[in-house]
């Protein structure tokens, strides 16, 4: 069964007749799947629009052809403009849309998830590493030492340290420096400073050079600001805070390869020396505390510093058998260092 091109063109311009839609209806209904029919659709809309219509679109058009008319036959009551131009919009704008909307879903990209990259300089024991932050800041980390920054610094300046480093921080009023220790906040603007923050120790210390900075805990809470050759010491332990005035200088001298002395208690001396050469230096006897010391070394191998240590004060020191360990190596110099008796009358 044929269908009269003029009827099929009344019915794309949505001015057919009760009995065209009948006829369409029913060539729809009892072969909506000849392929003539078909054909003729797509021929008669080549003729009524120049505008191609993919082949694909055509069986997708004819199916909502097929709901519309059956869609029409439950609404009595609306004459027959139920499908006025219906095959245009279908093939002209629903259709592209679809497959404009699907293929933009398809090859949208994925905005990636932006997380903040971060870098770790981790200094060997017995040596010393400079370093320099992506905003030109210097400085040296101490043997044993972790430094952790990010990559770039965007909206902070924040860095973590896990031991001592100094630090030459370059000047930048709306982003200040800030160093996270284990247990301090220290922000400044731009200043030279040196900060002591082993894990292994019971104190921390914030020493500085120039400039100013502001010292607070983890919680928020300040503590103190700092001025040129001064120093804080704070035990962790019993929460005792001392803050002292110092020649700066001989803190941060190991940034050059030297140990300064300058009126230490013999406590801060072995602590330092610990740290220096990777030993572990302990004091026999708590009288020791009183004694100071008053010497500069450059480079010197630990034997000899002992030596002078027991020639200008009270006391005798000895090294204990260095063990071996699971994985084949050995344990610390471990050195103890006593009072001698034989000396003590001549340092009273």
């Amino acid at each position: 069964m044929t269908i009269d091109i003029n009827i099929l063109k009344r019915f794309f311009e949505g001015k057919y007749s009760r009995k065209d839609y009948l006829v369409i209806r029913e060539r729809l209904v009892s072969a909506e799947d000849d392929r003539e029919f078909r054909e003729l659709m797509l021929s008669h809309w080549k003729e009524f629009d120049s505008t191609r219509l993919p082949d694909n679109a055509v069986d997708h058009l004819l199916d909502k052809l097929q709901h519309q008319i059956r869609l029409e036959e439950n609404k009595e009551k609306r004459k027959f403009s139920f499908i006025r131009t219906f095959q245009r919009i279908a093939a002209i704008l629903v259709i592209p849309l679809i497959l404009s909307f699907l293929a933009y879903m398809y090859f949208q990209p994925e905005q990636p998830v932006l997380t903040e990259a971060y870098a770790e300089i981790q200094c060997p024991m017995g040596v010393r590493t400079k370093f320099v932050l992506p905003d030109g800041t210097t400085g040296f980390l101490n043997n044993g030492s972790t430094l952790t920054y990010p990559v770039t610094f965007n909206k902070a300046r924040k860095v973590t340290l896990k031991g001592e480093a100094y630090f030459d921080v370059v000047h930048n009023e709306e982003m200040p420096f800030v160093v996270s220790s284990g247990n301090l906040h220290i922000e400044v603007l731009g200043t030279t400073f040196n900060v002591i923050s082993y894990s292994s120790e019971s104190t921390e210390e914030v020493i500085l050079q120039s400039g100013k900075v502001d010292i607070s805990g983890h919680n928020g809470e300040f503590i103190t600001q700092l001025l040129p050759n001064e120093k804080l010491r704070i035990d962790m332990e019993t929460g005792k805070k001392v803050k002292s005035t110092v020649i700066a200088s001989q803190y941060t001298s190991w940034t050059e390869g030297k140990l300064v002395f300058r009126d230490e208690d013999m406590k801060q001396v072995a602590q330092r020396l610990s740290r220096w050469y990777n030993a572990e230096i302990v004091l026999e006897d708590k009288s020791l505390e009183d004694y100071t010391f008053y010497a500069t070394f450059v480079d010197e191998p630990l034997d000899e510093v002992l030596k002078l240590l027991a020639f200008t004060t009270p006391i005798t020191y000895r090294e204990e058998k260095r063990e071996a360990t699971t994985d084949g190596q050995f344990s610390k110099r471990r050195i103890i260092i006593a009072i001698n008796p034989k000396k003590i009358n001549q340092f009273k």
